[in-house]
């Protein structure tokens, strides 16, 4: 492979990535943040609880779990308890 089909397949990985969640945004609307949040921080528990200890993520055990805790409580607070002008 040529350096520049491996750099056209890095850039299409980015690509997919952001269609992938550009889709689960349509889908969920103003709770996309809510449940992939959630989803992401079940799934890294899941997948810890099943042995895996090398994640992907920009961070690292605990700190993802601990991220995106924080984010699905700040984000329920501000849909479901507390209207502000704007919702992250």
């Amino acid at each position: 492979m040529e350096p520049s089909d491996e750099r056209g397949a890095t850039v299409e990985g980015w690509a997919f990535t952001f269609c992938k969640a550009a889709f689960l945004s349509l889908l969920f609307g103003k709770y996309a943040v809510l449940v992939l949040s959630l989803a992401a921080m079940v799934l890294y528990i899941s997948a810890y609880g099943l042995g895996v200890r090398t994640w992907r993520c920009w961070a690292k055990p605990p700190w993802v779990v601990i991220f995106f805790a924080i984010v699905v409580l700040v984000q329920a607070y501000f849909l479901f308890w507390h209207s502000p002008a704007w919702v992250l």
